[in-house]
């Protein structure tokens, strides 16, 4: 567990992945007080969405998704979803991968008639195909997705942008075929495949398109084996199971939204027009498939250290003041180990720009305005830290008291992007929860 210190260095915050975070008002006419009307008010907004073709001479899946899984440092090269290795672009057709449905389309639409391009809409749905090694994906099959035992097959991730290639968690384990297997994916991007199967149950419940008229299936996440097994046909059918839902809810809760998985979602959201709620809003997962709505009202119990667990040092501390509904939040990096005794951090030696951000806050948000700073010693009054300059904005959503994203946007620096945040420390998620609201809120 990465530790803040003394000495805090503090660095000019421009090499953060550009990123959009394009959902402004799409949520506002969405009902979370139950989860019976959270699911319907959720389908409502991300149902009818514009299909891309699965394979065309046009724009199709590989174009979008070569884009959505690209290496964040190499535009010109791919990530994988579970060996996390980095591959150069192929541009579409048979090599070392290929595109993987998390939802095995076996269970509920096999048939993608190649005469009838509107056939089948969760087919080619993006925020639930992904970029996958070929024997990975082939080792995977369309077994669910389940917890391991001794008995499995391991299958390593590699090192790469910061994570994967370390103990048995940065492994994917897999035994048995078909229903009768398990595919444990590596804790790196559980999560990702969790919120993917979540989207998937909300967005399909039967019917048909409202457009085209496709029929379209009923998709069901479940613990119920014997479901899931009825459901693998070769044929499309109204309905179709996967699971195992309780293990996505746990997955979903250990591997919190990052950046890889926000470039994902922001690239489809572009090419399909509708987003995954359960990406822009962790929370809600809870809502809908465990039955808890509990509202997240910021207070402050979140006065604390956080950080970005995709990074090796992103750091922000934060203020609340529940008197007046305000926020402060400093953003800076910090050291992963202790430095000597007699160390000094001086803010605003040469190269050295940190930013700070303030402003009102309402429920689970708060909306900023980004200052750029200068000068100063960290812990003395001397010298005086002058004024700062408005440099951009910030939006902090908390999902719940140990979990929230931050957005930003610094036009100047043409940077803007999405950072996932977890606390340093727990001491002050207990007063957090006694204080974070009610259902009724």
């Amino acid at each position: 567990m990465k530790r803040f210190t003394r000495a805090l260095p503090v660095v000019l915050l421009l090499t953060f992945p550009c990123l959009n975070w394009a959902q402004d008002d799409y949520y506002d006419g969405v009902d979370a007080s139950t989860p019976q009307t959270l699911r319907s008010s959720l389908h409502e907004l991300i149902d009818d969405h514009q299909r891309i073709p699965y394979t065309s001479n046009d724009t199709d899946t590989w174009d979008v998704l070569e884009q959505a899984d690209r290496d964040r440092d190499e535009s010109g090269r791919i990530v994988t979803l579970y060996r996390n290795i980095s591959l150069p672009r192929q541009g579409g057709g048979v090599g070392a991968y290929n595109r993987e449905h998390t939802w095995p389309k076996s269970y509920g639409y096999p048939d993608d008639d190649p005469e009838d391009p509107w056939d089948n809409y969760p087919y080619t749905d993006m925020h639930a195909l992904f970029l996958a090694d070929s024997d990975y994906n082939y080792y995977r099959s369309n077994s669910p997705y389940n917890h391991c035992d001794d008995g499995c097959l391991e299958y390593q991730s590699e090192a790469n942008d910061g994570r994967g290639g370390g103990g048995d968690e940065d492994s994917n384990w897999q035994t048995g075929e078909y229903t009768e297997g398990r595919w444990e994916v590596w804790q790196g991007r559980r999560g990702d495949v969790a919120r993917a199967l979540m989207y998937m149950d909300v967005r399909y419940e039967g019917g048909s398109h409202g457009e085209t008229g496709a029929a379209e299936p009923d998709l069901i996440l479940t613990d119920d084996l014997q479901r899931i097994r009825d459901s693998y046909t070769k044929e499309n059918r109204a309905s179709g199971y996967m699971g195992m839902l309780s293990v996505l809810l746990e997955w979903h809760r250990e591997d919190p939204v990052d950046a890889a998985e926000v470039q994902h979602h922001e690239t489809v959201a572009r090419y399909q027009g509708n987003r995954n709620p359960f990406i822009d809003h962790p929370e809600w997962a809870e809502c809908v498939f465990a039955g808890s709505c509990k509202a997240m009202r910021m207070n402050a119990g979140l006065n604390d250290a956080w950080y970005n667990p995709a990074t090796s040092g992103q750091g922000f501390f934060i203020i609340v003041w529940e008197e007046i509904q305000y926020m402060f939040v400093s953003w800076f990096t910090y050291d992963t180990q202790r430095p000597p005794e007699d160390a000094h951090a001086v803010l605003g030696e040469p190269g050295h720009r940190w930013v700070t951000a303030q402003g009102p806050y309402s429920g689970d948000t708060a909306e900023l305005v980004i200052y750029l700073n200068r000068g100063g010693v960290f812990d003395a009054t001397d010298p005086e830290v002058p004024p700062g300059t408005p440099y951009g904005s910030m939006r902090i959503h908390f999902a719940n008291c140990e979990q929230g994203t931050v957005t930003y946007s610094m036009p100047s620096a043409e940077v803007s992007g999405a950072v996932p945040i977890q606390r340093i420390v727990g001491d002050m998620v207990p007063l957090c929860e006694a204080l974070r609201g009610s259902p009724e809120e």
